[in-house]
């Protein structure tokens, strides 16, 4: 049975850059992606990052679904992904310093009950 592999999307390039590390995923488990973006009020600007990520991967054989919520972000990404149907969490290092990673990345890392893939910067 497939499971989901969550993705956070915010609309900036380092969010996009992690889709295909998500797809290889996917591919070896057979598994379906969660695009996920998270707005502080207002569903409806979530909607043009999702649409880019979906646009994204729509050639490339894997199966996508795509979700806005309202909410914090770590604690949206962290909910959404509680459910025995989510295999992984993949996200990038997010809006930290250069040395530093997000604080939502950060949160999530701590918070997760799932298996977090973080593909750092030198990777993208």
């Amino acid at each position: 049975m497939s499971k989901q592999i969550v993705v956070p999307i915010d609309g900036t390039n380092k969010s996009y850059a992690i889709i295909p590390y998500a797809l290889e995923l996917a591919r070896t488990y057979g598994d379906e992606v969660m695009f996920l973006n998270v707005q502080p009020s207002l569903q409806e600007l979530g909607y043009p990052a999702i649409k880019k990520a979906g646009s994204l991967v729509v050639d490339e054989g894997v199966p996508f679904r795509a979700k806005v919520r309202i909410g914090i972000p770590a604690m949206e990404i962290v909910a959404e992904s509680t459910s025995p149907d989510v295999r992984f969490i993949v996200l990038a290092k997010g809006r930290g310093s250069e040395e530093a990673i997000g604080s939502v990345t950060e949160h999530v890392l701590k918070l997760a009950t799932c298996p977090v893939v973080f593909v750092p910067p030198a990777a993208l």
